[in-house]
């Protein structure tokens, strides 16, 4: 295919792309896809809006406009007739009618000055009236003391502040006709009807050259909180003043303004610009810039541009805060722009000039007002971009543009004339800016005002186009990189140069645009690129090795020589390299081939290389072994330590315990996640080298395993019982105070075992240890066997009391410990000492163990002591019996009393269940004053007892019917004397007696507690109010509400 149509294929793919778009929504149009012939389109699309354009805003003015300013959304009109119209543009349809104190006719030109936040206004007419009015007034308000004052500046302090606007303006600096200049805050007052508003003037400064002051602007440094600048432009002069204001809070009374000093000492040796000629406009605009800061509450806007009508054109540049001190110059760049020409279409010689009324600054661009159009002028070129002239029909009415304001809180431009208001709409300013710097060949800043990726790669293009033509190669290489250029195309230009670190440069940022998706390509430029350092890498040790070799040569022959000097260079380049190599596989290590890696490694030799891609890897284990092949142990346990895995750790601790076992052990205690008894061959291939004794940290395994039980609260049987070993093994007969700790502590548990522990510590000859494990087992009569057997008569005492709930097997202990001391010929005080201790033996279990010629005497105090104590012993026992015959007889007289008990009952007391008169039948009457009748008191118990107790009383109460039956029958028989009566009289008496036992027995299963206060109430409280069966509709109704 030929050029020719390659191109037309191109151009009829992007007008395909161009007629399916259509139309779009989006401030800035989707960016067209990038062309693999590699043409790029960056024109204007049709579909864009132009930067600026003029539209008239749809308001019916009810009179003639005199002035008209705008911040912060708050637009506000001055005109005819003496009123103020405040409109806020998020809410245009409430609009704020404001009265001026003036007579309606006297007001035709004023000036208008509206405070950021758009809070505070300030009006002043040529005949000197001022007024000032708050946001939240309806009328203004006159300002007697800058009365016959002309304002024609004002400069507000803290534009940033807008958006906290509050009752106080701040710092206010007032220019004058005639060129003074004031200082004053603005503030609001809760008085509605007060006419006027008296506020603090004071003059800070006048002009070297009485002029008339045409503007004023005060601008913070972004970094030096109390240094500000002060722009005054007059029609000839802009003047510079730099200073440290007094912003410290003062009283109210202060004598000297804030920015008194500021002005005084900088107008007193003035720095300025002037213009020769005529007297200007003299009109001053200064753009400022938001900071990007993350809190846009805390965002400030710093002064960046200024322009300034001249007689000779516009003056314009930018200002740079820097450390400027006082008659300092914070301009920059400044130049002046001549008016261009107008042309008129009616007039006959062709084109004019004409001074522009007034101006404002954009971001790039500067305004121009005249009476009957707007143009815009580029400050980067210098050439009109846009120009727009007012409506025919309103230019020949006499409705001519009197004004330019813009509201830099919200970046917009208005203009008006006697009947209408007009906005500047400014879309995409910076859309064509980035071709301005491209043809200057300031390719960062037009990179930074690129708006899609076709510009972006035309900027880049040209650059790297720039970079190769000036032999700047690895800059050129890393452009290309970001271009469309084709891969092999952009190879083939530094893939044959020596220094191969141009290549490595494109391929190090073409590395960079890939995405994660493409793995394949990514994969193959870091290979390629790892085999491009390596080679770097081995040509550089080749250099520094020829370098030093003439050195030396030369410093044999002692000549002046300077290689050396070369070999540090090469040094220095190499370490370079190697950090951006070990850069590289770090960024990029899940796309790099192991196998490939490791050899390209091994044959350049870059062993160096070898290890760190490994550790980068995660490949730990193949470190490892690089150290202990090599012999550096305690290399391969930092890397354990580092990045071992526990299955590591299993593998090379028996050969790193055989040679560095403090070291290990060191790094062991610092691995949480390890099996303790799976590094028992470790500790035991430590220990049978023989080796505790060589350290000087003492035994490592002992110290180990101690650690593991101790600090991990291992539970792992094995652990304990090889700890008990090396225990075993390594305490000394004299002192085991430390296996005797372990045995004590972990024996109730049972973490170790008991048995292997008595076969150690009898193998190794530890009695006190065994003495210990036979009480742990039980065996007490062994332990104090063992005990006495090596005569340790205390130990055996020890473990005597061990059986404390066995008071005979103690005894027993205690005894032959006593038979013992006896058969060693002891003392006799020594015997009674023990017998003493014991608590358990006496004298009488001891005596048939001494000979049978031992003297009585040397027992005689004892045996005196042992009677004396049965005596008192004898003694005890009487008193108690004694005191059981009284505790018996007092209870008999409290039963005799209690038969005695009664209970008066009234006439008219009730039964508690059944309500009827008590004394009607039998009742019972309870000391908690509850009474009821018999039957009532024993249904209630019948009700609530459980089955057994049920039975019974049914069985006692057919008793008593039977009994009250034979009873009755008895009395009824006729009388008969003799053997008859006696037999009648013996009858009687057995039924009464029955009959009171029936009696006893039903008493005390109804009548044994109060059914209302007893127990048998407290344990229906869990019980329901209505019975189970209660289901009927009687039932239900009974207990609604």
């Amino acid at each position: 295919m030929s050029l020719l149509d390659d191109f037309a294929e191109y151009q009829s793919r992007a007008a395909h792309h161009t007629a399916t778009v259509g139309l779009a929504s989006q401030t800035h149009p989707p960016d067209p896809p990038v062309q693999d012939d590699g043409y790029i389109t960056t024109t204007l699309d049709a579909t864009d809006a132009p930067i600026f354009s003029l539209d008239t805003v749809q308001f019916q003015v009810p009179n003639k406009i005199i002035a008209l300013a705008v911040s912060n959304d708050i637009l506000v009109l001055v005109i005819e007739g003496a009123k103020a119209l405040r409109i806020n543009l998020q809410h245009a349809h409430d609009i704020v009618e404001i009265d001026i104190p003036l007579p309606p006719q006297s007001l035709r030109a004023c000036s208008l000055f509206l405070d950021p936040s758009g809070a505070h206004m300030l009006l002043s007419t040529p005949q000197g009236d001022n007024f000032y009015c708050h946001e939240s007034w309806n009328q203004m308000r006159a300002l007697p003391k800058l009365r016959n004052i002309e304002i024609t500046a004002v400069a507000w302090s803290a534009p940033e502040q807008a958006a906290s606007a509050s009752l106080s303006s701040g710092i206010v600096l007032v220019a004058t006709h005639d060129g003074k200049i004031y200082e004053t805050e603005l503030r609001s007052s809760d008085d509605r009807k007060q006419k006027r508003s008296d506020v603090a003037l004071r003059l800070l400064a006048e002009l070297p050259v009485r002029e008339r002051i045409t503007g004023l602007s005060l601008s913070a440094f972004p970094e030096r909180r109390k240094h500000h600048l002060v722009l005054i432009a007059t029609g000839t002069r802009l003047y510079q003043v730099v200073g440290a204001a007094d912003i410290e809070p003062q009283a109210a009374d202060r004598k000297t303004g804030v920015f008194e000093r500021v002005l005084r000492d900088g107008l007193a040796v003035p720095n300025f610009q002037e213009i020769p000629g005529m007297p200007g406009p003299g009109a001053l605009a200064v753009y400022r810039r938001q900071t990007n800061a993350s809190d846009r509450l805390q965002a400030t806007l710093v002064a960046t541009d200024f322009a300034w009508l001249t007689s000779m054109g516009v003056f314009f540049g930018a200002l740079t805060f820097a450390a400027q001190e006082p008659g300092d110059s914070v301009v920059e760049n400044a130049s002046l722009l001549p008016y261009p020409t107008l042309d008129h279409d009616s007039a006959a010689e062709g084109a004019s000039s004409e001074q522009p009324l007034a101006l404002a600054v954009t971001e790039f661009h500067i305004l121009l007002q005249y009476s009957d159009r707007v143009r815009a002028i580029n400050m980067l070129n210098s050439k009109v971009v846009f120009e727009q002239p007012i409506e025919a029909a309103a230019s020949r009415a006499g409705d001519l543009l009197q004004g330019l304001t813009v509201d830099e809180m919200k970046r917009t431009c208005w203009l008006f004339s006697p009947l209408n208001i007009y906005e500047l709409v400014v879309t995409d300013e910076d859309r064509d800016i980035w071709d301005i710097y491209l043809l200057r060949r300031l390719y960062d800043q037009a990179l930074s005002h690129c708006h899609n990726d076709l510009q972006r790669d035309k900027v880049r293009r040209a650059q790297a186009e720039h970079l190769f033509a000036s032999g700047q190669y690895e800059k050129s290489a890393a452009c290309y990189a970001l271009t469309t250029v084709t891969f092999e195309e952009a190879v083939l230009k530094f893939v044959d140069m020596p220094d191969k670190g141009v290549l490595r440069s494109y391929l190090v940022t073409k590395l960079g645009t890939f995405s994660k998706q493409e793995r394949t390509q990514i994969t193959l430029l870091v290979m390629w690129l790892i085999e491009i350092y390596l080679g770097m890498l081995g040509a550089l040790d080749a250099k520094a090795a020829t370098a030093g070799a003439a050195g030396t040569a030369d410093a044999q022959e002692q000549q002046p020589q300077q290689k050396p000097d070369l070999v540090v260079q090469y040094e220095l380049e190499k370490d370079q390299l190697l950090k951006e190599l070990y850069a590289l596989v770090l960024e990029y290590k899940q796309y790099v081939h192991a196998p490939t890696a490791y050899q390209l490694a091994e044959s350049h030799g870059r062993r160096d290389f070898w290890l760190h891609y490994a550790s980068v890897c995660g490949d730990y284990q193949r470190v490892v072994e690089y150290w202990m092949e090599k012999g550096s142990y305690r290399q391969a346990i930092d890397v354990l330590g580092h990045y071992g895995t526990p299955e590591m750790f299993y593998k090379y601790s028996p050969a790193l315990m055989h040679a560095e076992p403090a070291a290990l052990v060191e790094t062991l205690m610092r691995q949480p996640n390890l099996t303790a008894n799976k590094l028992i061959p470790a500790l035991m291939r430590y220990d049978d080298d023989g080796r505790a004794q060589s350290d000087d940290g003492g035994h490592q395994a002992i110290r180990y395993l101690r650690f593991c039980i101790n600090k991990q609260n291992s539970r792992d049987p094995t652990v304990y019982n090889y700890y008990l070993t090396l225990l075993v093994k390594e305490s000394a007969s004299a002192d085991e105070s430390e296996l005797m700790e372990f045995l004590t502590k972990y024996g109730t548990d049972m973490l170790y075992d008991p048995d292997y522990a008595l076969r150690m510590c009898k193998r190794y000859g530890r009695i006190q240890s065994c003495v210990h494990l036979y009480s742990l087992l039980k065996l007490h009569e062994d332990a104090v066997d063992l005990a006495l057997k090596h005569g340790d008569i205390e130990l055996a005492q020890i473990h005597a009391e061990r059986p404390a709930d066995d008071d005979k097997l103690c005894k027993r202990l205690w005894l032959k410990i006593a038979q013992h001391v006896i058969a060693q010929q002891a003392a006799a005080s020594t015997v009674m000492e023990l017998v003493r201790r014991s608590n358990r033996l006496g004298i009488e279990d001891i005596l048939p163990y001494f000979p049978d010629f031992t003297r009585v005497d040397d027992f005689k105090d004892e045996i005196c002591v042992a009677l004396e104590d049965y005596e008192g012993q004898i003694q005890e026992l009487r008193d108690e019996m004694d005191e059981a015959g009284r505790t018996a007889e007092a209870m008999q007289r409290d039963m005799q009393q209690l038969r005695r008990r009664f209970a008066v009952v009234s006439e008219s007391e009730g039964c508690q269940i059944c309500m009827q008169p008590l004394w009607q039948r039998q009742f019972y009457v309870f000391p908690c004053q509850h009474s009821f009748h018999a039957d009532c008191l024993t249904r209630r118990v019948v009700g609530t007892c459980n089955r057994v107790q049920r039975r019974r009383i049914q069985e006692l109460q057919n008793q008593s019917v039977e009994l009250a039956r034979t009873r009755r029958q008895l009395r009824l028989k006729p009388m008969v004397r003799g053997a008859l009566a006696g037999a009648k009289e013996e009858s009687e008496e057995q039924v009464e007696a029955q009959v009171r036992r029936n009696r006893a027995q039903m008493d005390a299963l109804v009548a044994a507690e109060c059914v209302l206060c007893g127990e048998a109430m407290i344990r229906t409280v869990g019980e329901p109010f209505g019975d189970d069966g209660d289901a009927s509709a009687d039932g239900a109704d009974g207990w609604a509400i």
